[in-house]
This record gives C-alpha cells, structure tokens and sequence, in this order.
C-alpha cells in the first residue's frame, strides 16, 4: 500500500515540475528579451548621442571657417533676431526665404555631415556668425542636428567706417556735375544732431613698429619727407614728422604711411582690386595720382581729389572732401593696417 501511494506522489511531482519548468523558461525568455531591449535602447542612445557631438563638432567646424574667412563689417548685411535663430531648425537654417535671400554658405563637412554658416547682424551693430551641423541618412532625412553655435564679432570704428562709406566728411562733400561715386557718400555738415556720424580723432603719433622717414627742409624751412619706394612692401609702417610727399615715382602696395602734417599723393598705390594701402595725414591729403588710385585715405583738414584721378577704396576727412568733375570713386573694402586702432576683427563671445 505505502509503495502504490509512494509511486502516485512521484507521478503527481513529476506532473507539476513541467508547469514550473515551463514558467522558469519564460522568465528566462522575459529577462532576455528585456535585457535585448534595454541593450538596444542604449546602442540606440549611445548611437544618438555619438551624433549629435558630430553634428555640434561640424557646427563648431563651420562657425571657425566664418570666423577665418569673415573680412570686414560689410559682409554682415542679413538682419535676424536671435530668438529666431536659437529656435532654428537645420531646413529652416539653410531657407534663404528666412534670411533676406541670401543662400547659406555650406562648410566642406564630409558626408554623413553637413555643416553651414551665416553671417547676421542682430540690431545696430551686433554681428553675429551663425554655424549648424546635422548628420544625414541620405539626402533628406536629419538623424541628428546641433543647436546653432552663435560667434559674437566686433570690429574697429575706423574699419566700420572704411567699409560702409566710399565719402564721409565731418565738413561737406563737394562733388562736381560730371564726378562719379560708387558707393555710400555721406557729409555731417548741415545735417541734424541725430544724423550726424562721429567721427574718430586722427591719431599720427608714430606706433612702435613704424618706420621713421627722414626729414627734410622745403625752400620755405618747413621740415617734409620724401617717399618713393616701389614693390610690395610688406605691410610696413612709415612715419613723417611733417609734411609727406608721395613722389610721381613711388610705385607701392601693402603699406601704411602716416604724417603729422599734411599729404601730397602722385605716385601710384594700391595693387589690381585690393586695398592695402592706408594714408592718414594730421593735415589736408591732396592726391594728384594720374590714373588709379588704391587705398584708405584719412585726414584731419580736407581731402582733395584732381581731375583725372580715379579712387578705388575710402576717403574720411574731418574736413570737406572735394571731388571735381572728371574723377571717380569706387568703394572697396580692404584690411590696411590702421596704426592705434583695436584689432579690426575681434571676437566677443563663442557659444551656443
């Protein structure tokens, strides 16, 4: 009897080992899954967040190539807020429509990257480069896009007014019938208070780098220096302590002359379509250059201009400026040295 009631408790057993066994199987099975999910989701957002770093480092990647190949104040002529921009996505970023109608510049990023900038000025006078990056699958689809990274820029009031005015005199302008002007003319005198452009002071002081040319004495004793130097001449810093002329054989580029007196211009200066040449004078500049001229010229009296001459650069006189007819002006922008001045191109902040 006790062997028949043994054998029946075995079986019974045995029965419900398969029920636990099965169960114990689908834990197991559970767990796996769930830990095949969990090691999915974190390749998933290991895989995420390795795309993101690449498109902020493509953002990061542009914004310096802006910085690099940003010249001067009048590259900057798109206006944007920067809300807007902080809220961008990478489509609307790169939509012309959204910025004036000017076409993104697109970074050499290579492919899954795509990296891009702007130029954007935020209000009066905060200049912005704008970069994103994103990493693509294909053509269209955006797995990952960086926040925009914002580089705050300033430049030198000197430069600022080089490069949005070809005529700006504190005095008047006084241009003749048949003289031609490419570019922004602008006179403080008459206009109104708030019309009015300040004008920074003339600075002829020698800096530490130029130099001395020597001094000479005219027919009258006034002490004059005498500059004829041709060829590129390496970014050099002259000085005069009194009156400068510039002789009929100077043939120069890539140089900055300063005089404590006043200026007299017939060579030629200046190099095919760049301006790298700075003239400042504590007196009048009067240029006689027959043919064309390249350069910034500012004075602290007038500026003169002969029949004949054609300017290709900046004229600022806290004086008149007289341009008679039969002479030319065409603004270009450049980046002569201005001897006393902050760094024409400075960076004020870097972030997102």
């Amino acid at each position: 009897m006790k062997i028949g009631v043994m054998r029946e408790e075995a079986v019974r057993q045995a029965g419900m080992a398969l029920p636990i066994v099965l169960v114990l199987l689908a834990m197991a099975v559970m767990l796996g899954v769930a830990g095949l999910r969990s090691s999915l989701t974190a390749e998933r957002l290991a895989g995420n967040l390795k795309a993101s770093v690449q498109a902020g480092m493509a953002a990061e990647a542009a914004a310096s190539t802006g910085w690099a190949a940003l010249d001067g104040p009048d590259d900057i002529t798109v206006e944007q807020s920067r809300g807007a921009l902080e809220a961008m996505t990478w489509s609307e970023f790169i939509d012309p429509s959204r910025f004036q109608g000017e076409t993104v510049v697109l970074d050499d990023c290579a492919a899954p990257l795509r990296c891009a900038y702007r130029y954007v000025e935020e209000g009066a006078r905060h200049r912005l480069i704008v970069a994103m990056g994103v990493v693509m699958e294909g053509d269209e689809r955006v797995l990952a896009s960086s926040e925009p990274v914002l580089v705050a820029v300033v430049f030198s009031r000197l430069a600022e007014l080089f490069s949005r005015y070809a005529l700006l005199a504190d005095g008047e302008v006084l241009t003749g019938e048949e003289a031609a002007t490419e570019g922004r003319v602008h006179a403080n005198a008459p206009r109104d208070e708030a019309d009015r452009v300040a004008m920074p002071e003339v600075d002829v002081s020698p800096p530490e780098a130029a130099e001395t040319l020597t001094l000479e004495t005219d027919e009258n004793g006034q002490p004059y220096c005498r500059f004829e130097a041709s060829g590129d001449l390496a970014g050099r810093v002259y000085h005069c302590a009194g009156r400068l002329e510039i002789g009929e054989a100077a043939r120069f580029h890539n140089a900055t002359l300063i005089a404590r007196d006043d200026v007299h211009l017939y060579g030629e200066a200046g190099q095919e379509a760049t301006v790298d040449v700075a003239v400042l004078s504590g007196g009048d500049i009067d240029i006689e250059t027959p043919g064309t001229l390249r350069g910034w010229f500012m004075s602290a009296g007038d500026t003169d201009l002969a029949v004949g001459v054609t300017l290709e650069g900046a004229i600022l006189a806290h004086g008149n400026i007289h341009q008679p007819s039969g002479t030319v002006v065409r603004h270009l922008r450049g980046d002569p040295v201005l001897p006393h001045a902050p760094r024409e191109k400075r960076l004020l902040s870097w972030g997102l």
